[in-house]
């Protein structure tokens, strides 16, 4: 019976920056994906589109899938062949029931590997400034489960001796018991006036800490409406928070911004936001979906070689037409005669990986910059193909046939709305408390979200959302759709889009 193999691999604590690349690379190869709550989506954005990914549901809601059905499930999938990660949040083998697992594979002789991952228990005391250790304070740091009840009177946990331990105490989703645990260690003899804190949504855009002691840390916490996953931190480290505290202080600060790109080139510019200290949703209102080609069109990849100029009106553009160009086992290099346009910096970059270098890129990035280089050159007679997207803009190919050039279009991909999307951005908006900002890369991009949602809906949730748009033909999509406030860098690039985001943020203030 040929046996597949299991990963039980730990996703860390929230931040996808912190996933190991051991865990990225074996999501990578994944058949099938069984996964907790609380995993980031851009870790989910690892996953290959054709594994299947089964969600395993929040533990204490009803619908989720109970551990012995995980096991049978695991073993099933393991027995099939299948490549299988089971995607857990922090490390497997820490309050992550992965050893129950492991041992259920090693009972039906399932191949398997643990990939740990960083232990909410250090990272998330870390990015608010708390060191779970200090050689002037303590040697010692103690992780507890805040899932037990200190007042059940045949507790595992031994209350006695957390009291009494010097180390620092870390309690792992604690905020339900947090008035009992006070009171129990208070009880069993540790100072009322110990510090503690109480960090919500740890290492993500989310994370909100609240400080105070034994005694008063749970009124405040309740005071602040600090909501769960949260990791309780007990000991005299927590008082260097004030001097320690780094994460979430950089000028995008409070702000939640809603990023739309496609999701092949999301993360570039999500990582760019949140590491200025934005709070980053991903609903991605553009779907790139290639055409198959037919015998026409690989007839005119054959000849690329023969055609005067080559342009590119995308990083899409370029990928999709290097991957076409091996179906007529044609080198990438052989081209000859051709000189190659791009329509930016990134069309150009993406072409660069190919060993191809762009001999025009205009520094307006768009097709009037385009229209504007060709102006000046001879084109009469010219045979050009341009690489696009089907439902492109037509300006810069109408204006190449009026100079005289016989143009050949080949349409390699269309954009279309992922599924779900509107859903999302209806929970978004109707529950989760919609975003402070939006940004658009694409006309597509704007023209897909708005029209997403019916007039009363923009009236009501979007009208007086500013947005933040990577060049002019963007802008004006947006403008057609009412966008008041714009906000618009002079180099039509992602950073320089960070950047523009940035200041508009500064003059906020």
């Amino acid at each position: 019976m040929n046996r597949g193999k299991v990963y039980l691999v730990g996703a860390g604590p929230g931040d996808p920056g912190l996933l190991t690349l051991r865990a990225k690379e074996v999501l990578s190869k994944a058949d099938v994906v069984l996964y907790d709550a609380l995993i980031h989506p851009r870790i989910l954005g690892f996953i290959p589109p054709k594994a299947k990914k089964i969600f395993r549901g929040h533990r204490t809601k009803k619908g989720a899938l109970s551990q012995e059905h995980i096991n049978k499930l695991l073993v099933k999938l393991g027995k099939q062949g299948k490549t299988v990660v089971r995607l857990k949040g922090g490390d497997p083998f820490v309050f992550g029931r992965g050893a129950e697992e492991a041992l259920e594979l090693v009972k039906n002789r399932i191949p398997f590997e643990i990939v740990p991952g960083v232990s909410a228990a250090v990272a998330v005391p870390a990015y608010a400034g708390i060191p779970v250790t200090h050689r002037s304070m303590n040697s010692s740091f103690t992780v507890v489960t805040g899932h037990e009840d200190p007042t059940k009177t045949n507790a595992q946990i031994d209350w006695r001796a957390l009291a009494e331990n010097n180390g620092t105490l870390v309690f792992l989703m604690g905020l339900h018991n947090l008035s009992q645990v006070c009171e129990r260690l208070i009880l069993e003899g540790k100072s009322s006036t110990t510090p503690a804190a109480v960090i919500q949504w740890g290492t993500t855009d989310r994370q909100k800490a609240v400080r105070g002691n034994l005694l008063n840390i749970a009124e405040r916490v309740q005071k602040e409406g600090l909501l769960p996953p949260a990791t309780v931190v007990v000991g005299p480290v927590v008082e260097l928070m004030d001097q320690l505290e780094w994460y979430k202080k950089g000028p995008l600060s409070g702000l939640r911004i809603l990023v739309t790109r496609g999701r092949a080139q999301v993360h570039h510019l999500s990582d760019a936001l949140a590491e200025m200290g934005a709070e980053v949703v991903e609903i991605p209102t553009i779907e790139i979906v290639p055409i198959p080609l037919s015998r026409g069109p690989l007839a005119k990849l054959s000849k690329a070689g023969d055609y005067d100029w080559i342009i590119f009106s995308s990083m899409n553009a370029v990928t999709l037409y290097m991957k076409a160009l091996a179906q007529v086992l044609k080198d990438p290099r052989d081209m000859p005669r051709s000189k190659i346009a791009c329509v930016g910096e990134a069309t150009a970059a993406a072409l660069a990986a190919f060993g191809i270098r762009a001999d025009l890129v205009p520094k307006d990035y768009k097709q009037e910059g385009l229209v504007k280089e060709f102006g000046r050159l001879p084109l009469k007679g010219k045979h050009i193909l341009f690489a696009r997207a089907r439902e492109g803009r037509d300006l810069l190919e109408t204006f190449l046939k009026k100079k005289g050039a016989q143009v050949d279009q080949l349409a390699l991909y269309e954009n279309r709305v992922p599924p779900g999307t509107r859903q999302k951005l209806k929970v978004l908006f109707e529950k989760d408390g919609g975003v402070d900002l939006l940004t658009f890369a694409s006309s597509s991009a704007v023209d897909h979200f708005y029209g997403l949602f019916s007039p009363a809906q923009r009236r009501k949730h979007l009208s007086k959302i500013p947005a933040a748009v990577i060049g002019p033909v963007t802008g004006s999509s947006a403008k057609k759709w009412g966008v008041k406030t714009l906000i618009q860098p002079k180099k039509y690039t992602v950073p320089a889009l960070v950047d523009a985001v940035a200041t508009w943020a500064k003059r906020r203030v």
